[in-house]
């Protein structure tokens, strides 16, 4: 099995235990509203594309 490195929180910076996957920790530990700013903020610095590109 590949080494899988740790994942880190994007608004926190938090390094999750390996038993924990990013989606449940940004539901969990995070609001909407913190979440969609830095939805908006990556989309606008371009870190972002759509799915069909």
């Amino acid at each position: 099995m590949p080494f899988q490195p740790p994942v880190e929180c994007p608004i926190c910076r938090e390094t999750l235990a390996l038993d924990r996957t990013l989606e449940e920790h940004l539901v969990g530990s995070h609001t909407p509203l913190e979440v969609a700013r830095q939805l908006a903020a990556r989309h606008e610095s371009g870190g972002l594309r759509r799915v069909s590109e």
